[in-house]
């Protein structure tokens, strides 16, 4: 258990860290704020610290740099009062950059990378919510020429998947919205699975439309997170341990094949909560590089698992 002299000593060991990269002396910790003891006292509680595992020094003469266990108690109990208050004017600028594009859901991914990269300054990423199974919302034929038409179907998840459709005989415009109304009421809340099951007399325009959606339904299900966002790989970069261009290159490497990414995505939490994952608790080493010392910080958004939750899910970097 930790005297407050010490939780108040790590504190600043991990904000000082985390703004400047590089170990803290007990020097710097005297000098730049007001602790109210000696510097020979700094020195043994520091040393206490290390000893708890709380912090680890390259060598003797070093100065501190935070382990997982200090990481984790900065997050749990020094600011998880101030991080559940958005301030008002975050909160408004929010709402109203959504409003903006209340009725264009291609771009609500976009705005959402945007916000959480400006608001935290750093990588944001954003991606529409990903179903365990994915269900038909809707679904629309709409003719092109006599023997094409678009296949649109839109998904539980507010996720729109096209096709183009091309038939042996022409199919016409009336003929086209009757199979469209007919296979709506038969797909409309179902799997693809469940379409399968069905027993039911289709003709060779329906039968193409159907298949297609089954596909489109079984890709989505395999698929991982494609249609993320990502916006501010600059102020990622700026951060200062990234001046090594031997840390920058494997991040560069990770977003632009998307493994940064995925990796990040496939941690965000179940549910409507933040999480933040530290170090080595991260399932793999792709994130291993955005860190300070052998840490990582990341805060995500929910991931929705039922049908009907439409709006994009972020996390920050």
């Amino acid at each position: 258990m930790l005297t407050d002299r010490q939780k108040h000593i790590l504190r600043h060991i991990v904000s000082d860290y985390v703004h400047d990269a590089v170990p803290i002396s007990s020097e710097s910790l005297t000098r730049n704020h007001r602790l109210g003891v000696s510097p020979a006292t700094v020195r043994n509680e520091v040393a206490a610290l290390e000893e708890l595992g709380y912090i680890s020094r390259p060598h003797t003469s070093a100065g501190s740099v935070p382990e997982d266990k200090a990481y984790r108690l900065y997050v749990e109990s020094f600011v998880s009062n101030e991080a559940d208050r958005v301030p008002s004017q975050t909160r408004a600028t929010i709402s109203n950059r959504f409003d903006d594009v209340r009725d264009d859901v291609d771009r609500w991914g976009s705005v959402a990378a945007t916000l959480i990269s400006q608001i935290m300054g750093n990588l944001g990423i954003a991606t529409f919510p990903k179903t365990s199974v994915s269900r038909v919302r809707h679904l629309e034929l709409i003719p092109l020429q006599d023997v094409l038409a678009l296949l649109v179907v839109v998904l539980e998840q507010a996720k729109l998947r096209k096709q183009l459709l091309r038939f042996e005989l022409p199919v016409d415009r009336s003929h086209l919205e009757s199979i469209s109304t007919r296979l709506r009421g038969q797909m409309i809340g179902l799997t693809h699975e469940e379409i399968a099951e069905q027993a039911v007399a289709l003709t060779t325009p329906e039968r193409q439309a159907v298949d297609a959606t089954m596909l489109m339904l079984q890709e989505e299900d395999s698929s991982g997170h494609d249609d993320h966002y990502v916006n501010g790989l600059r102020n990622l970069l700026d951060q200062p341990e990234f001046v090594d261009y031997d840390k920058v290159r494997p991040i560069i490497h990770g977003i632009e094949d998307g493994s940064l990414v995925e990796a990040a995505l496939e941690e965000a939490p179940v549910g409507q909560f933040v999480r933040v994952v530290i170090g080595r608790e991260h399932q793999g080493d792709v994130l291993r590089p955005l860190k300070r010392g052998d840490l990582q910080i990341r805060c995500a958004g929910p991931r929705a698992r039922n049908a009907g939750t439409d709006r994009p899910h972020t996390n920050g970097v």
